[in-house]
């Protein structure tokens, strides 16, 4: 029995984890829960996993769980805590999105926890102070991102995060192209945000939509890349998947490649997750070999999703660079969900604020704190921006 601590429990990466617990429940507890202040859809999961340790990140959201279930529910940072330290959990589900999650995942380095990583946003931000914190650590670092996750299982069972694979040439990262691959550039200044959020393959979050519209998903997923595999720029190729079976592929310098395929189901990146280093069965429906007529592929349009070369830009300039573009992405992201900008500002913004922070991007992080300084300065550069 596995005991787990389940962040995000809300979020589409917590109700695939819980899913699969359900069908496994003599191999996984639930030993915490943790959302942000989604009170509707954390009451049940309480009911159901009674976990160890509940906490609600928002204050009221805490105070009226509590309320309703006459239970202990822990909040902000002290509840983060307690859900993650305790010395009985096992492993650790990162599915907080954005940089909100990163707190959460050093806490885990540091107690030596075996993490699942959906968050990539955390290791964009903060490559090198995950870098450093892993060296001193028993923790071992499992991506959980379908592209990231079939690398990890291209390179083979004895494969451990931040090494330097050995005998590759390139990995070939896959993207869908999102719900614009087919738009013109005129259709795209119109996009909007329900047309944005319709992904054609995945159910995901509305951020995770976003940037799988814009692309910058792909370029964020450039710079994951970089730090969790020790990759350039040029050993990372994008190439458009429409179908979304393949996830990912390596190319060996033998020029032999291995791909990983299943259909687009978070299910099983988190299963693989869940079952490292060995693989269990589990419920996740297979391919239907017999119905699949073709799988295609087609370069990335740069000119219609800058976001590819942007990152790609950012991923020369160093990992503070990282967190300006994820940061400035997310506020981004955040003003088009509020209707303050229109769809195709979303990287032209992230564009502005790289500008006029590039001052910046040199800077060595050694702290959590410099980070939340940094953090502070980007909000403070977009405020100008008067959107």
């Amino acid at each position: 029995m596995k005991n787990l601590a389940v962040l995000g429990a809300t979020g589409s990466i917590g109700r695939s984890t819980l899913n699969l617990v359900r069908n496994d429940p003599e191999r996984f507890n639930v030993f915490s829960l943790v959302a942000n202040s989604n009170v509707t859809d954390m009451e049940p999961l309480i009911h159901e996993f009674s976990p160890n340790v509940a906490v609600m990140h928002e204050p009221s959201a805490a105070k009226q769980l509590r309320e309703k279930l006459n239970i202990e529910v822990m909040e902000g940072f002290d509840g983060i805590y307690a859900a993650v330290t305790d010395e009985r959990i096992d492993i650790v589900i990162a599915g907080i999105v954005g940089y909100a999650g990163l707190p959460s995942i050093l806490l885990a380095i540091e107690h030596g926890k075996q993490i699942l990583l959906a968050n990539k946003e955390a290791i964009i931000c903060a490559g090198a102070l995950i870098l450093e914190k892993t060296k001193t650590s028993k923790s071992k670092i499992i991506p959980i991102d379908s592209e990231h996750n079939a690398i990890f299982q291209c390179l083979g069972k004895d494969y451990e995060c931040f090494k330097k694979p050995q005998n590759i040439n390139k990995i070939i990262l896959t993207a869908s192209g999102g719900p614009f691959r087919n738009w013109s550039d005129e259709q795209m200044k119109t996009a909007s945000i329900e047309s944005a959020l319709k992904h054609p393959n995945w159910k995901m979050g509305k951020k995770i939509s976003v940037d799988s519209a814009t692309m910058m998903n792909k370029g964020l997923e450039i710079l994951e890349a970089h730090w969790l595999f020790k990759l350039h720029n040029k050993e990372i190729d994008v190439i458009v998947h429409p179908e979304s079976i393949i996830h990912s592929m390596v190319e060996f310098e033998d020029k032999s490649t291995l791909a990983q395929l299943s259909n687009p189901d978070m299910s099983v990146p988190i299963a693989f997750g869940l079952s490292w280093p060995g693989r269990r069965s589990n419920q996740i429906e297979t391919i239907n070999w017999n119905k699949i007529k073709q799988l295609s592929f087609y370069p990335v349009d740069i000119n219609k999703f800058p976001a590819i070369e942007i990152a790609r830009n950012v991923l020369e300039e160093g990992s503070t660079a990282g967190m300006i573009l994820n940061t400035a992405n997310e506020i981004a992201v955040e003003a088009f969900l509020l209707r303050k900008i229109h769809f195709l500002e979303i990287t032209q913004t992230v564009e502005k604020i790289l500008e006029k922070m590039a001052k910046n991007f040199t800077f060595e992080i050694k702290s959590l704190a410099e980070l939340h300084e940094l953090h502070k300065d980007i909000h403070q550069q977009f405020s100008l921006l008067k959107i």
